[in-house]
C-alpha cells in the first residue's frame, strides 16, 4: 500500500516537472531573439509569453538573488552608504556644447507636414505637431464658435485620453465601454460601432487611419493591451486578412502605430519596437530596447523605461522617434544600479537599417519619477542662419529637449549641475543632472521654501509644518523616515505633450506646478530588495488646494528658435477662488492644439472649460463649458466647406482620485463650428 502511494507521488511529481518543462519549452519556442539589444545578449523573462512561467522564473530568480547576496562579499560592500567626498572636487556644472557647423540642412517650410481637411492620426500626423492648417476658424470669428453637436456613448464612465481622428468627414473615437465608434462629422450621429472584446482600454492613447490604395480599403488601426487590431474604417468590420481575423498579438501598448514604407511600427512595454506588414500583419522583426550591465551586482533586468509617451516618424528618412518613462520602482534604485539606459530618454531608430541611431537621456538613474511622458514632435526650426530638422520633447521637469533629428545633439548648450549623493545605503545617484538655461523651463522643477502657498496664514503655516520634517532641493535623494517634496507626478508636462506651429516655430505646452510628498520605506531587511516606495500624495493645504503659490496650471508659448518663453498664462480656475478674484490655474490633462488661424485651444482643467487663446499674446478670447472635463487635445477637420473642432469630454481618472467632489466621469464627444 505504502509502495503504491509512493509511486503515485513520484508519478505526480514527474508529471508536474514534465508539464513545467513543456510550458518553458513552449515559451522558448516563441521566444524571439530580436528582442535582444544587439549591444547586450542577455536573456530576459519579459520575453516569455506565459504569465505562470514568468512568475516561476521570478520566484527562482529572487531566491537565487537572495542566496547569492548572502554569500557575496560584494553584497556587503553594496549596502554601504555612498561617500559624499567623492564629488567634492568635481566641477559644479558640466556643459554639452553644441556643434553649430555640423547640423544637417533642414526642410523648406513647404515640405513640412501639414494637416488640412483630415486628421488621420492622433496628434495630427506622423510628426505629432498637433497643428491645423485650416483657417476658417480664426482670431476674427472665434467668438461665433458654437456647439455643433454632442454625442454620448452611454456605455460607461471612464476617462477617454485619445486625441480623436477624422477622415473624409467621419470622426473616430474610443468610448468608456471599450467600443470604437464612427460618427458623422456634421451631426455626431453614429455610423457604426465595434465592440472590443478583450483588454482594459482600447485605443487609450489614439488611433491611426491609413488609406490602402492597393486594395482600396480605408484601414483603422489601434492597440488594445497586447493586441493590434485592424478595422475597415468604412464598415467597422475586422479586416480578416490582417493577422488572425483582424488581430495580431503584440507586446502591451496603448500607443497608436506609425507607417513607413507599408510597414506598421508599434512600440510596446516589453519594451520593444515591433515591425509588421501593414496589410497582412506578418511580423518582420522586433528590437529590444533595454541595455543591461553584465556585472553581477548590476545584471538584473530593471523594470520600466517603457515608451508609453508615444512615437513619431520621419517618413522620408525612415526614422522613428520615441520617448521612454522612468525605471521602476519610482523612488528606489538599489536593485537597478547604473544609468538605467534607455529609460528617461529620447530615442531615434533607423527602421530601414534596423538599428538604433542615437539616444539622449535626460535624467540619469531616475529615483524621482521624472519620466518623459509625451510624444516627441518632429519639426524644422530656424537657427544659426539655417533651417535645422529637430525632434522636440517636453518633460516632467518642465524642460524642452530640442535635439538634432539625425545626431541627437542638443541645439542649445545643455547644462548639467552636480547632484547630491544618496542618503540611502546601497543607493548610488548619478553625479550630474539637467539644469537648463535654454530653452527656458516652462514649469518649476525644484521645490523651494519660497514656493509655499500664500493663500492664507493658516494654509502657509500648515504647509511649513509639513516641509519642516521633509527634504527638498535639486534632485534631492530620498532617505528613510523622511519624506521628499518634489515636482514629479503633477509636475511639468504630461502625456498630452505639446503643439507646434511650424510656420512661426513656436511651441505651446500645458503644464502643472503641483508638488508631491514621496519617500521610501523598509521592504525586507534580508532581501536585496531592501526598500520600496511609500504611497505618494500631492502636497495640499487643509482646504485641499495645492500647497504652493500659483500658478498651479499653465499654458506657455516658447520660441523654438531662441528657446525663450514668449508668454505664459494660468490655465483654469477654482470657482471658490475665482469669486474672490484669484485666478490660479489648475491641474490639467487636456493638452493644447494650435492653428494657422492664430489660435491655441486647450481644455482639461477642473472648471470644465475649453478655451481659445490668441497665439501671439496668450489672451483668452473664447470659452465654452463642457459637460465633463475635456480629457484629450482637440482635433480640427473640415466638411463641406465648414471647419469643426471636436474634443472628448469624459472627466479624468487621475483627477477623480483627488477631486471626488469636483470631477465627474463621463462619456461625451463634443463638436463646435462657426454659427452666425
Amino acid at each position: 500500500m505504502k509502495i503504491n502511494i509512493f509511486k503515485s507521488i513520484v508519478v505526480f511529481l514527474l508529471t508536474l516537472v514534465i508539464l513545467l518543462i513543456l510550458i518553458v519549452l513552449y515559451d522558448f519556442a516563441n521566444y524571439d531573439s530580436s528582442y535582444i539589444n544587439r549591444n547586450s545578449l542577455t536573456f530576459s523573462i519579459n520575453n516569455l509569453n506565459s504569465k505562470k512561467t514568468k512568475k516561476l522564473f521570478k520566484y527562482y530568480e529572487n531566491l537565487y538573488q537572495g542566496i547569492a547576496s548572502k554569500i557575496s562579499e560584494d553584497h556587503k560592500k553594496y549596502w554601504k552608504p555612498e561617500d559624499p567626498n567623492l564629488r567634492i572636487n568635481l566641477p559644479k556644472t558640466k556643459v554639452i556644447l553644441k556643434k553649430k557647423d555640423d547640423f544637417f540642412p533642414g526642410k523648406k517650410i513647404e515640405d513640412v507636414e501639414k494637416n488640412f481637411s483630415n486628421w488621420p492620426r492622433s496628434h495630427g500626423g506622423f510628426s505629432s505637431m498637433r497643428f491645423s492648417s485650416l483657417d476658417l476658424i480664426n482670431n476674427n470669428n472665434v467668438g461665433k464658435l458654437k456647439l455643433a453637436w454632442i454625442f454620448h456613448s452611454k456605455d460607461g464612465k471612464k476617462g477617454m485620453q485619445a486625441n480623436l481622428v477624422v477622415y473624409e468627414g467621419l470622426v473616430y473615437a474610443p468610448t468608456p465601454g471599450n467600443y470604437i465608434v464612427c460618427l458623422d462629422g456634421t451631426n455626431g450621429e453614429e455610423i457604426w460601432k465595434y465592440k472590443v472584446e478583450k483588454g482594459y482600454h482600447a485605443a487609450k492613447r489614439g488611433l491611426l487611419i491609413w488609406e490602402d490604395k492597393k486594395k482600396d480599403i480605408l484601414r483603422l488601426y489601434f492597440t488594445n493591451d497586447d493586441q493590434l487590431i485592424s478595422l475597415n474604417a468604412k464598415t467597422g468590420k475586422l479586416i480578416k486578412s490582417f493577422g488572425k481575423n483582424g488581430i495580431i498579438k503584440i507586446g502591451s501598448s496603448p500607443i497608436p502605430p506609425v507607417v513607413i514604407d507599408n510597414q506598421l511600427i508599434v512600440v510596446t512595454f516589453r519594451p520593444s519596437i515591433e515591425v509588421y506588414d501593414i496589410q497582412s500583419g506578418k511580423l518582420y522583426w522586433k528590437f529590444y530596447l533595454r541595455k543591461i550591465n553584465k556585472k553581477f551586482i548590476d545584471n538584473r533586468d530593471f523594470r520600466g523605461g517603457n515608451p508609453w509617451g508615444g512615437i513619431s516618424a520621419d517618413i522620408q528618412n525612415g526614422i522613428v522617434y520615441l520617448t521612454t518613462g522612468n525605471p521602476k520602482p519610482n523612488h528606489v534604485g538599489t536593485s537597478r544600479p547604473g544609468k538605467n539606459l534607455f529609460a528617461n530618454s529620447v530615442i531615434a531608430f533607423d527602421v530601414k537599417n534596423k538599428k538604433k541611431l542615437w539616444h539622449f537621456q535626460e535624467t540619469c538613474h531616475d529615483i524621482w519619477n521624472f519620466d518623459i511622458p509625451s510624444t516627441p514632435i518632429l519639426t524644422t526650426i530656424n537657427k544659426y542662419g539655417k533651417r535645422i530638422d529637430v525632434v522636440v520633447a517636453v518633460t516632467k521637469l518642465g524642460n524642452t529637449l530640442i535635439l538634432d533629428r539625425y545626431t541627437g545633439e542638443p541645439i542649445f548648450d545643455y547644462q548639467m549641475k552636480l547632484a547630491p549623493t544618496s542618503k540611502l545605503p546601497g543607493e548610488k545617484t548619478c553625479e550630474y543632472q539637467p539644469s537648463l538655461n535654454l530653452p527656458e523651463p516652462f514649469a518649476r522643477n525644484v521645490f523651494k521654501k519660497d514656493d509655499v502657498t500664500n493663500l492664507s496664514k493658516s494654509s502657509r503655516d500648515y504647509i511649513l509644518s509639513i516641509i519642516k520634517n521633509s527634504n527638498y532641493g535639486f534632485f534631492e535623494p530620498h532617505e528613510l523616515n523622511k519624506d521628499t517634496i518634489q515636482y514629479n507626478n503633477y509636475g511639468g508636462a504630461q502625456w498630452t505633450g505639446a503643439s507646434v506651429d511650424p510656420y512661426k516655430n513656436v511651441m505651446f505646452v500645458t503644464a502643472h506646478n503641483i508638488p508631491w510628498k514621496v519617500g521610501v520605506q523598509i521592504y525586507n531587511k534580508k532581501s536585496r530588495f531592501k526598500y520600496t516606495d511609500k504611497k505618494e500624495k500631492p502636497l495640499r493645504d487643509l482646504e485641499g488646494y495645492p500647497g504652493v503659490k500659483p500658478p498651479w496650471g499653465t499654458l506657455t508659448a516658447i520660441s523654438l528658435n531662441t528657446g525663450k518663453i514668449i508668454w505664459q498664462v494660468p490655465l483654469g480656475h477654482y470657482e471658490s477662488l475665482k469669486s474672490k478674484g484669484i485666478i490660479t490655474g489648475t491641474e490639467n490633462f487636456g493638452g493644447a492644439t494650435a492653428t494657422i488661424g492664430g489660435l491655441v485651444f486647450a481644455a482639461g482643467t477642473l472648471d470644465k472649460l475649453i478655451r481659445a487663446f490668441d497665439s501671439e499674446n496668450g489672451k483668452e478670447i473664447w470659452s465654452y463649458k463642457l459637460p465633463y472635463i475635456g480629457s484629450a487635445p482637440p482635433t480640427f477637420y473640415e466638411v463641406n466647406g465648414e471647419q469643426y473642432i471636436v474634443i472628448p469630454a469624459s472627466g479624468g481618472t487621475s483627477l477623480k482620485m483627488y477631486y471626488k467632489d469636483l470631477v465627474t466621469l463621463g462619456d461625451a464627444v463634443v463638436a463646435f463650428k462657426i454659427k452666425d
